[in-house]
């Protein structure tokens, strides 16, 4: 999905300022797909410009005055339009993982540098994840029920298969630093 599609799935959800829409990319859409960010309030504007999007301007106190956006008829049916022809590829793709089929090369310190980090990061959504669940008081839709659900599986999974395996990985690493050998020529 591009940004300007992503923003509308984010609007899905109900009218939003500029602010909370970015908040929600950076912390919900972002742990699914790419986004980038770097053109949200252009692509809002496309949004609006396009009649996808309608916005109200509200004034503040001793701050900047803010837009509130929300979805018309239109940018909703564009929505659903998206979500219905998008692939809905599911990706492995992870520097973690490219590393560590290295690992003959690594020595024993960095592996468990990056398992360490790997439970560490994983824990973290866990709990993130956890605290979603938890805050629910009948407001998520039954998809992110599923999605979050998904997600604890697959980080249990990943939790799970690196505390069962990562000590044989850990066992295949040289002692030394590699490099040490190579510079030492």
């Amino acid at each position: 999905m591009n940004t300007k599609e992503l923003l509308l799935s984010v609007l899905m959800g109900g009218p939003a300022t500029g602010y909370d829409i970015k908040k929600v990319m950076e912390h919900d859409v972002s742990t699914l797909v790419d986004v980038s960010l770097s053109n949200l309030y252009p692509a809002l504007n496309e949004l609006a410009a396009e009649g996808l999007v309608t916005f109200r301007k509200v004034e503040q106190d001793n701050r900047p005055n803010k837009k509130i956006y929300e979805l018309t008829a239109a940018g909703q049916e564009a929505c659903l339009r998206a979500l219905m022809k998008g692939d809905a590829r599911h990706r492995l793709r992870s520097e973690f993982i490219f590393i560590l089929s290295f690992v003959p090369f690594l020595p024993r310190w960095r592996v468990k540098e990056l398992l360490d980090q790997r439970l560490a990061d994983t824990n973290a959504v866990l709990e993130d994840l956890d605290r979603r669940d938890a805050e629910d008081n009948g407001t998520l839709r039954e998809g992110q029920r599923f999605c979050i659900g998904f997600g604890r599986a697959m980080m249990e999974a990943q939790r799970d298969y690196i505390i069962a395996h990562g000590a044989e990985l850990l066992d295949s690493c040289p002692d030394e630093n590699p490099l040490r050998a190579v510079s030492a020529d």
